[in-house]
């Protein structure tokens, strides 16, 4: 067996891949449907099932290196040793190294255990998930957020004719060319994939009807001024805000986005995952700002025969 002839991951796998997902106890927001389908493009994943078990495997795309993902289901020890003992072959004549990526810390015991591999882990803070309380960001109470409410309140004074509704299939064409103009704002390719999330957004809204995505969005002048798309996890428990983007000339538009939709989307959750900074110091002030709960490691498992 090789890497060409595994089945590619296509959106169809959808319902499929939610099913071994919602069995399983990662929290990562790579792993959730919606980002693993809205990102695919770029890791061009393959999977197969082994030991009930989702396994996702991918040549490393444009974005990374030759990788296995976490394989999803009521993974264990046991399960865990089988699998790896099947997909190594494929490593092996690609002549890749043998590595895991986007794996749950949780997990990182199971792959101790193995009998069969040594393993070298690492992981890299760029790329941990920040999670909050959703009471914190709904409600922005306290000194600590008076600046998020200053913000939130001036916009409203402002922009007192604004609207905010959930978010539809039928905003595409408003919020692709939103992130447009962001990208021009930016200075940044709206066509790259590496500099843009504009490919995924648009491939979030194309999968509509095969995924669950949750959303607000904010309306002025008729115009869409900003919105943001994420899902529901972990029965409702937990939710991830995978895009958000507001439009450059309104200032104080983030963080009325940000509360709005946690209010409007996502009021049952008791915890909000708001993804990575990947490094960028700019993110990385903005996430810190709203005083995160936790934030989630992904580790990077390489291993090699005992």
């Amino acid at each position: 067996m090789d890497f060409r002839s595994l089945q590619p991951f296509t959106i169809e796998l959808a319902e499929k891949y939610t099913e071994y997902f919602n069995r399983s106890k990662t929290r990562l927001a790579d792993a959730c449907p919606n980002s693993r389908f809205a990102w695919n493009a770029g890791y061009s994943y393959r999977y197969l099932i082994l030991e009930d078990c989702f396994c996702l495997i991918s040549d490393g795309g444009i974005f990374t290196e030759p990788h296995f993902a976490l394989p999803l289901g009521n993974l264990n020890s046991e399960k865990l040793q089988i699998i790896l003992q099947q997909i190594e072959p494929i490593f092996e004549k690609e002549n890749w190294q043998f590595v895991g990526m986007f794996i749950d810390q949780k997990y990182t015991d199971l792959f101790s255990s193995l009998s069969a591999y040594n393993m070298e882990i690492s992981y890299e803070d760029d790329f941990a998930d920040y999670v909050y309380r959703t009471s914190d960001l709904a409600n922005l109470k306290g000194k600590k957020y008076r600046a998020k409410r200053n913000h939130v309140n001036r916009f409203i004074r402002d922009y007192a004719g604004f609207t905010y509704r959930s978010l539809a299939k039928s905003d595409q064409e408003k919020a692709v060319e939103l992130v447009r103009t962001w990208c021009q704002d930016k200075e940044v390719d709206c066509s790259d994939p590496l500099a843009s999330d504009c490919g995924p957004i648009n491939n979030l809204f194309d999968y509509w009807d095969y995924l669950d995505v949750r959303g607000g969005t904010i309306y002025f002048n008729s115009d869409l001024i900003a919105f943001s798309m994420g899902s529901v996890i972990r029965d409702g428990q937990e939710a991830v805000i995978h895009f958000e983007k507001a439009h450059p000339d309104y200032e104080g538009l983030y963080a009325v986005i940000n509360q709005l939709t946690v209010i409007g989307e996502f009021p049952e959750s008791e915890l909000i995952n708001r993804e990575e900074d990947m490094g960028e110091e700019g993110i990385r002030i903005a996430k810190e700002s709203y005083l995160p709960k936790e934030k989630l490691r992904k580790y990077r498992i390489a291993l090699t025969k005992k």
